[in-house]
């Protein structure tokens, strides 16, 4: 198992910590472009899967008979910080449904988005299912169970027929069987699938232009895109790099975080994929690598770079606002 040294933590200038990992780039036929470390080694998408999670709630017709939205569709494929606009978007989805906070499985968690959650405390209120990051995941399987009658108990679990539907478009995608790899259980209750890193990349190239899928796969894939990037902030939210990164390329990236240092990208002008992990599991080092990448492939005009500079060397502050370092790429990993 190799990995290369991608990111580097500094203060005052100097090296305080490093991060390690690997990715590849690679198009929707499966060559390779360029790789660094390990691209065959097993990892756990996560989160980075739930765009293509999303692809049965188009293909069944349960998005079409429910009228899903632009944002709706987006919060499918989120995980989203728990602002207040998700929140209310996933608990309106669900009533139309005829269901509640209640019918998801995801748990009850306090927002991600710190300012909500300091409110919700402050009022004395706890955390709910909605505030989950998976919140759209879990309404968007339960619509499509509602609209293919199936039992909505046990939705989340692997067994169900609805998790059976996805595992089986997700092994299209992949061209193959993805059962064939150990899974385990993700942070919501959902089987987490493991797959290599390079067969993750194949994935979102092919989700980046589906040309040689079906027909019905392909408008499934490309009302996604289309979605997501009408509604972006719905995709994640305010200050974070997918929704910033999709908003100020206008779709050119299409990028998805999952947890333990996990982030990919789909390039639908390219056919591209990207799939990245950082090894020490640490989400602060992984769109720093992720824009070095885009940078390296010239994706990234002059213009949006300076959009995105707060993702691509963030600065480290003390609890008295000063700057005291950076996350930086480590330069001697990619010629730029």
């Amino acid at each position: 198992m190799t990995y290369e040294l991608l990111v580097e933590v500094t203060r005052n200038g100097i090296v305080e910590s490093r991060h390690f990992g690997a990715a590849v780039v690679c198009d929707y036929k499966g060559t390779v472009l360029e790789s660094w470390g390990d691209i065959n080694n097993l990892v756990f998408p996560r989160s980075a899967l739930k765009p293509l999670l999303a692809i049965d709630v188009v293909l069944s017709g349960a998005s079409d008979h429910y009228a899903l939205s632009d944002a709706e569709l987006s919060l499918m494929c989120a995980s989203h910080e728990g602002e207040e606009m998700h929140e209310k978007k996933v608990g309106a989805w669900l009533k139309r449904l005829g269901l509640s906070s209640d019918s998801l499985a995801c748990g009850a968690v306090l927002p991600d988005n710190q300012e909500n959650a300091h409110k919700l405390i402050a009022s004395g209120q706890d955390g709910c299912q909605l505030h989950h990051n998976c919140s759209g995941k879990h309404a968007g399987f339960l619509t499509t169970a509602l609209h293919l009658n199936m039992a909505l108990k046990g939705y989340h679990l692997d067994e169900h027929p609805v998790q059976r539907l996805s595992l089986a478009t997700l092994s299209k995608l992949a061209d193959t069987d993805i059962r064939q790899y150990p899974s385990g259980i993700d942070g919501c209750g959902f089987p987490a699938p493991t797959m290599p890193l390079l067969c993750l990349a194949y994935i979102m190239a092919r989700f980046s232009n589906p040309v040689e899928l079906s027909s019905q796969h392909a408008k499934a894939i490309y009302r996604l895109h289309e979605a997501i990037i009408r509604e972006p902030y719905y995709a994640a939210g305010h200050g974070t790099v997918v929704s910033e990164l999709i908003k100020v390329t206008k779709g050119k990236v299409l990028a998805k975080t999952g947890a333990e240092g996990i982030i990919t990208a789909a390039l639908p002008e390219r056919g591209l994929g990207i799939a990245l992990k950082i090894s020490d599991g640490n989400a602060r080092a992984r769109s720093v690598a992720l824009l070095t990448i885009l940078d390296h492939l010239k994706i990234l005009s002059d213009s949006e770079k300076v959009q995105l500079e707060a993702h691509i060397s963030p600065q480290i502050k003390n609890s008295r606002d000063l700057i005291v370092g950076d996350i930086r790429s480590a330069q001697s990993w990619i010629n730029l």
